[in-house]
């Protein structure tokens, strides 16, 4: 049987043999062969020699192939490999993506394909050869005058003619007869500035006419008299107002 000090010496000399120095050498040289660049290549240009392709794109896109990642117009080796992929249109093409290129700026703005923007027909001037308005009610301009009368009927006005007699008067309205105090629904057309027409004095005052205005004269800013349509065209009420103190039957633009 061994004595203590004979373990204790064979302890001693294994711990010796696996000893800070021996790990730390061991860790040296496994670094070196990882780093070693020329160790490495030697790795490389024998895997190829033996046919094997050391890692080139070509066996990368076998690879991505593989897994799928090779898609019709979606070359991924094109970026980051040295490689010449397909156009951003190629791409589109393949996605069966047509007609994507409208956003895009052309060159002068000569191919009817690339209008320009601020243009509606792309010409190389900017200048919009297509403003064209709607018609009544589309946005562009509206069809007459509606008016909605005390007994809640309806007449409609086209716009034609409110001003089909009009002779470049200072002044143009759409004339209402009053009757009873209401409108007798009758319709006319003036050239007389004043709104309300009455018989009599105040407080013993009859109305007979109202005008509508349509076209009225002003000073303009440079100091011209001019006259100018009024924007009329719309929905009315029949309603009556009081004007110094007696009752005035008129209309009121409600849309």
């Amino acid at each position: 049987m061994a004595t203590q000090a004979e373990i204790d010496t064979a302890a001693a000399k294994a711990k010796q043999g696996g000893g800070q120095a021996a790990i730390d050498t061991a860790a040296a040289k496994a670094k070196q062969n990882n780093n070693n660049q020329a160790a490495k290549d030697t790795a490389a240009a024998k895997s190829k020699q033996n046919g094997g392709d050391g890692g080139t794109s070509a066996r990368m896109s076998q690879r991505e192939a593989a897994a799928g990642l090779y898609l019709a117009g979606n070359d991924t080796i094109s970026a980051g490999r040295g490689g010449v992929g397909p156009t951003f249109s190629d791409r589109e093409a393949a996605a069966g993506l047509k007609n994507t290129t409208s956003g895009r700026v052309a060159i002068n703005a000569t191919n009817p394909d690339f209008p320009p923007v601020g243009t509606t027909s792309g010409n190389e001037e900017f200048v919009s050869v297509s403003n064209n308005a709607g018609g009544g009610g589309g946005g562009g301009g509206l069809a007459g005058i509606e008016i909605i009368w005390a007994d809640q009927s309806i007449s409609f006005i086209e716009a034609a003619d409110l001003t089909d007699t009009y002779d470049d008067e200072a002044y143009w309205s759409l004339v209402l007869t009053v009757s009873s105090g209401s409108f007798d629904k009758t319709l006319a057309y003036d050239a007389t500035a004043d709104i309300f027409t009455t018989t009599g004095t105040a407080p013993n005052e009859v109305q007979t006419k109202y005008r509508l205005r349509l076209i009225t004269q002003y000073t303009n800013g440079d100091g011209d008299t001019v006259s100018s349509g009024i924007s009329a065209y719309g929905q009315y009420r029949e309603v009556t107002l009081c004007v110094n103190s007696s009752p005035r039957s008129s209309l009121i633009k409600i849309t």
